[in-house]
């Protein structure tokens, strides 16, 4: 039976949402910028108690405000848990901030609020969206209680959810904020252009399943700096219909290096170029700067650099793999990999071969440029260079060789 007093309460947090509302008008009147805390629309912050609605109820009202900018507060020193949930734009200010002051923490993978959502978080058709942590703002996606069901047997999950995905957010600025134990993907941005994002922190056990740090699909003008990722798979991973990137100023590991790729899987057609990866230091990771495509796939993969980079303790540094293997393929057709520079490469491999490309007939690697690499051994002892079906040349001093580059 409820009580007259729970609906008492209830009547209390509808009023206090209208009043909100009622105010947010009038700041809009006199040209004010506004700003909604999750906290006025009942969000408790506990770390217990489901703040979903409350942040569902915030977001409307900041992505409702009239004016020139609106603001979503999440305010420091609290938890909030909050299950999967779409923030939907269009919104009126042609400028939203979401400031993330305390952590937002994800349900256990054993909650029916996931039902078959394959994300927690996600925005999605917001145009001059900021999404800042102000260096103490944490999402916590509490990836343990998911890892261990991922497996390939009956009963066990297929898919675990993204932590934060961006989907056509065109000018979307991401700064300050960390992420940690994704259930799989940390961040996804897709379909969008004018990206930047900034002093980012976001870490997962090295043995955490498909948890990429960040994963551009289908998006432009992209800038990732300033940032820490260690992981359980790639730091960094482009996909497909990407283009007009920069990554500057990473620090990778542990996890998969900065891959373009995989590309072409099921024979589709891959179109990368104009990627700049540079400054980075690959720390205990399995990959480095890595370039993977599907046999059978088609497209393209070119206009690709890596400059200044370090590697320190690292299974393979430099890597061009188009054999993956795809079985329900038959064609031996491959994305073409052309136009590829590796400008100041230096550092230790963990392996002995510490530079492979191995590129198939039909997918062809042209215009491969190494310009000055000095990688050695972990033991100091000299490391060899593996490749086959590649084009290109080398300057400067190379250590190790390069056979087919001359």
């Amino acid at each position: 039976m409820v009580s007259q007093n729970t609906f008492h309460g209830l009547t209390i947090i509808g009023v206090r949402t209208a009043i909100l509302l009622l105010l947010a008008c009038l700041a809009a009147a006199r040209g004010q910028e506004r700003a909604f805390s999750v906290v006025n629309f009942g969000a408790r912050g506990d770390g217990t108690t489901d703040d979903t609605k409350a942040f569902e109820q915030a977001w409307a009202a900041t992505c409702g405000a009239r004016g020139p900018s609106a603001t979503l507060h999440v305010p420091a020193n609290r938890s909030f848990l909050v299950g999967p949930t779409t923030f939907h734009g269009p919104c009126t200010s042609a400028r939203v901030t979401v400031q993330v002051l305390g952590t937002i923490t994800a349900p256990p993978s054993t909650s029916a609020a996931w039902k078959w959502s394959d994300y927690w978080l996600m925005f999605q058709q917001v145009r001059g969206l900021t999404v800042t942590g102000g260096s103490a703002g944490v999402l916590d996606g509490r990836g343990q209680t998911w890892w261990p069901r991922k497996c390939k047997r009956n009963g066990c999950l297929v898919v675990a959810p993204t932590a934060l995905k961006l989907v056509s957010c065109d000018g979307l600025e991401l700064s300050y904020l960390s992420s940690k134990d994704s259930p799989q993907m940390h961040i996804v941005v897709s379909t969008s252009r004018g990206v930047n994002m900034t002093h980012l922190t976001i870490t997962a056990p090295g043995d955490s399943p498909n948890t990429d740090g960040i994963h551009l699909d289908r998006s432009e003008g992209v800038q990732i700096t300033g940032s820490t990722i260690g992981t359980g798979d790639d730091c960094v991973s482009i996909g497909s219909g990407t283009r007009f990137v920069t990554v500057d100023g990473l620090v990778c590991g542990p996890g998969h290096g900065v891959s373009v790729g995989s590309l072409g899987r099921k024979g589709s057609n891959a179109a990368v170029e104009y990627i700049d990866v540079r400054n980075v230091h690959f720390i205990n990771t399995s990959n480095g700067a890595r370039i993977k495509t599907w046999l059978g796939g088609q497209g393209y993969a070119r206009s690709i650099s890596f400059t200044d980079i370090k590697f320190t303790n690292v299974d393979h540094p430099v890597v061009i793999n188009q054999f993956y293997v795809d079985r329900a393929i038959q064609s031996m057709g491959g994305v073409a990999i052309r136009n590829i520079t590796y400008t100041n490469l230096n550092g230790t491999s963990s392996q002995k071969t510490a530079v492979a490309f191995d590129c198939s007939e039909s997918g062809s690697c042209t215009g491969i440029h190494v310009n000055s690499m000095a990688i050695t051994g972990t033991d100091g002892q000299a490391t060899v260079a593996r490749c086959q079906n590649v084009q290109g040349d080398t300057s400067g001093n190379v250590s190790p060789h390069i056979p087919c580059l001359g």
